[in-house]
């Protein structure tokens, strides 16, 4: 699904195709030509490139050797597999942090490893392999630290843990800020030195490739570790990585074994959202309902009891798990929601004109919610957005990012102003000193001036396919379908539809924030649904006809099924 926020939209309208290129990709791969306009749009222009796209396999993802270090790592391992040595496996505090773990600990201990799970508390302890992780390994007797989303920047950390005596292999998916640790290994396919030909894995992504050299290794067959993909999906979409590529073959499997999981965790964890894991689970459902969950107890609590629950074995710890979770997951709206109505006042205050990004800090902000404040930033202001919550004269922020703006390259440019910074393209995390966030302020406005300046902050929507409201029904659904996983890099396609009358628009949710209406032309009649846009009530009534712009979906309410139209924006027809 793409954002649910609801401020000025720019429509970016579908490119002309030639009707004898659609009627050729239609023939070749046996999908109407509606889909395959969807398909030409977004460069899958050959046979052979849709089919691949449509039907991914997973025989046909790199081999992990191709990785980095990979076989200096697989060596390591095996050699504490065979001498019994304890493993410290430490993951890190978000979804993909703890699936990551979980995965590790799993895969090695059905390999006969003596594995202890660990991941850091986020404020006690801070992001990344540190002193704690050390002191962990030390308490339980490890000889071989496993780092799991994470060590790629711990250079001193390594230094420590090898001077205790204590080997480290490290697995991570993010790009170096500088100096490589001295690790045993470094598999990481963003390294600078890295050729392998698919670089935006997930950390579960790339723990599953470690997995997938050790079980090769071992003889053992293929469904033994892909019954554990349920992980790899969660992790993969949480981390909001790009649908495409390897991460597409390898999603795509894992939620159809999360739908028949028997993790005792993962199947509290689906009903505490509002799923059974014997139906249809969707990309979507993870990034709207589970991972919120699984984070929520990374950035209130003890991230323990997330990869606890992920690894339980009795139904009744597992339920007991995902209650906790439920209870944090509400504290945390709770908190993300007071943050961010404080940063949006502060905003007012000094966003100014030109500013093509939004840089903020209080006091005592959560350090938890900062991620989400700036996610809901970027969907306020169309913009970058970086928030710091200071605990004296240190400030820890969390930046979000919007297309065309790469923010831990920003970051890396003013890194002479940063303690400790971290993190990819959308996403990244920092520290820096009270003294310094002005200026650190000034610079990030200034690079997204640089970088945004030919954009004017209004959200996207890039259409990928006009059509006729009567069209908009079960065999449309089920043709588009075939496209999914949708996420990031791979949105969900976005439907437009012209000269239609809004008919009896009202307020629903929670202070009216949504508009419920139905689509009416050419004899049709479509319910729809317009999340975040209560406010444009009048708007639709004086709307004689509009165009809308939308995405289509099944909704169950009551036993009942139908087709819906999400609609994302609308605008008069123009006459």
């Amino acid at each position: 699904m793409n954002s649910r926020g609801s401020g000025p939209r720019r429509w970016i309208m579908p490119l002309p195709l030639r009707e004898e290129s659609v009627a050729a990709l239609a023939g070749s791969v046996g999908l109407p030509e509606d889909v395959c306009r969807v398909l030409l749009r977004r460069g899958i222009d050959s046979s052979e490139d849709a089919r691949s796209f449509l039907r991914p396999h997973l025989s046909s993802i790199p081999s992990p050797f191709e990785l980095p270090d990979m076989q200096a790592a697989v060596e390591r391992v095996e050699r504490a597999l065979v001498e019994d040595e304890s493993i410290l496996v430490h993951g890190d505090y978000d979804a993909d942090g703890m699936s990551a773990a979980a995965l590790l600990t799993l895969g090695l201990r059905e390999l006969g490893g003596r594995v202890e799970p660990f991941v850091p508390h986020r404020t006690r302890d801070g992001y990344d392999l540190s002193d704690a992780g050390i002191r962990k390994a030390t308490e339980v007797g490890a000889s071989l630290i496993l780092t799991a989303d994470c060590g790629v920047t711990a250079t001193d950390a390594v230094s420590k843990a090898t001077a205790l005596g204590i080997d480290v292999v490290i697995t991570d998916h993010h790009r170096p800020s500088g100096e490589i640790p001295g690790a045993i290994a470094v598999v990481d396919p963003m390294l600078p030195t890295s050729r392998y030909p698919f670089r935006d894995l997930s950390g579960v992504g790339v723990a599953y490739k470690l997995l997938s050299a050790l079980y090769e290794r071992a003889g053992l067959e293929a469904p033994r570790l892909n019954q554990h993909l349920d992980l790899v999906a969660l992790g993969t979409v949480a981390d909001q990585m790009p649908l495409t590529g390897e991460n597409r073959i390898l999603v795509r499997a894992g939620l159809r074994a999360l739908e028949r999981t028997r993790k005792a965790g993962l199947r509290s964890l689906l009903a505490s959202a509002g799923l059974q894991a014997d139906r249809r689970i969707e990309a979507e459902d993870i990034s709207f309902r589970v991972a919120p969950r699984l984070n929520s107890v990374g950035r209130m609590d003890e991230a323990d009891a997330g990869l606890r629950l992920l690894l339980a074995v009795e139904a009744r710890e597992a339920e007991r798990l995902a209650d906790h979770l439920e209870r944090q997951n509400a504290e945390r709206r709770l908190t993300d929601s007071r943050v961010y109505e404080e940063a949006r006042k502060q905003a007012r205050s000094r966003l100014r004109e030109g500013d093509q990004a939004v840089v903020l800090w209080g006091d005592d902000w959560h350090p938890g919610v900062l991620g989400i404040v700036a996610s809901r930033l970027v969907e306020s202001y169309h913009r970058p957005a970086v928030v710091i919550s200071f605990d004296g004269d240190v400030g820890r922020g969390s930046g979000r990012s919007t297309g065309g703006f790469h923010l831990f390259d920003a970051l890396q440019e003013c890194e002479p102003l940063l303690e400790r910074f971290g993190g990819h393209r959308m996403a990244a995390g920092l520290t820096v000193r009270r003294d310094r966030v002005e200026e650190l302020a000034e610079r990030l406005k200034e690079m997204a001036r640089r970088d945004l300046a030919d954009r004017e902050p209004a959200q996207e929507l890039r259409l990928d396919l006009e059509v006729r409201l009567e069209r908009l029904g079960d065999s449309l659904l089920r043709g588009l379908s075939h496209l999914a996983p949708f996420g990031s890099g791979n949105p969900t396609p976005i439907l437009m539809v012209r000269n239609v009358t809004l008919d009896r628009p009202t307020r629903v949710g929670n202070d009216g924030a949504h508009l419920r209406f139905q689509l009416v032309g050419e004899g049709k009649r479509i319910p729809a649904i317009a999340f975040g846009m209560g406010r444009r009530l009048s708007e639709a009534r004086s709307a004689d006809r509009a165009d809308v712009a939308l995405e289509i979906a099944e909704n169950s309410w009551n036993g009942r099924r139908e087709v819906q139209a999400r609609v994302l924006d609308f605008r008069p027809t123009e006459s």
